[in-house]
């Protein structure tokens, strides 16, 4: 349990964590772009909400299905999963983008901050697709009982990618916020793509052998 718990807490906090990083990042920056990273983060994490319970649900599903020695159902309901991510992050990236000139004013009246977060809003709906078939992609990996796939590809692409280039663009060629979310955007590219093809590639059959012998050894 704690090998399959561990790698699933970083998958998490990853993510999180490195937003965290970059709300202290902009803290240097000014005061107004403190405000606006934080009307960022708090639109980020509420679109969040959406796909990842519906990544809840898959794991529990497909690690049901895997349980009960069937792959073929698991492999759909996989494919069921991924579209529902798909159709989930463009919902997303219209919402940001179409309203990205009204949405700043639900959270303050300062015309600087405004104006600030109606200008990176396009980029944040970006990388909507990315974070929702990323955050269901951990879902897939934690019912196939595969969380230390997405613990390194995480790691790897927030902190050795993502990071690097925040503060390099952010700061060292003056990007401000807009150099700030780039890494992440990248990251949430990369960990959709790598985990992605990794789940494509699974043998499911093996899968089920190894949830097997795992109940075997319980």
């Amino acid at each position: 349990m704690i090998k399959l718990a561990l790698p699933g807490l970083v998958m998490v906090l990853a993510e999180f964590l490195a937003f965290e990083i970059l709300t202290l990042a902009a803290s240097w920056l000014s005061t107004t772009h403190l405000a606006a990273q934080s009307v960022l983060s708090t639109l980020t994490a509420l679109t969040f909400q959406i796909p990842f319970p519906v990544s809840i649900a898959a794991s529990t599903r497909i690690a049901n299905l895997i349980g009960a020695t069937l792959a073929k159902p698991a492999r759909v309901a996989v494919k069921v999963d991924l579209v529902f991510a798909f159709v989930i992050g463009c919902v997303n990236v219209v919402l940001l983008s179409s309203l990205r000139g009204y949405i700043p004013q639900l959270f303050t009246s300062d015309a600087d901050v405004v104006a600030l977060v109606a200008s990176v809003l396009p980029l944040c709906a970006a990388f909507q697709l990315f974070d929702a078939l990323a955050a269901n992609c951990n879902g897939i990996l934690r019912g196939l009982g595969r969380q230390e796939v997405g613990g390194y590809v995480n790691l790897f692409a927030y902190y050795a990618v993502a990071m690097p280039i925040s503060f390099g663009t952010g700061f060292g060629l003056g990007w401000d916020l807009h150099g700030l979310w780039g890494g992440p955007a990248l990251a949430l590219a990369i960990v959709a793509g790598i985990e992605g093809w990794f789940i494509w590639r699974t043998s499911f059959e093996d899968a089920v052998e190894a949830a097997r012998v795992r109940n075997t050894m319980a």
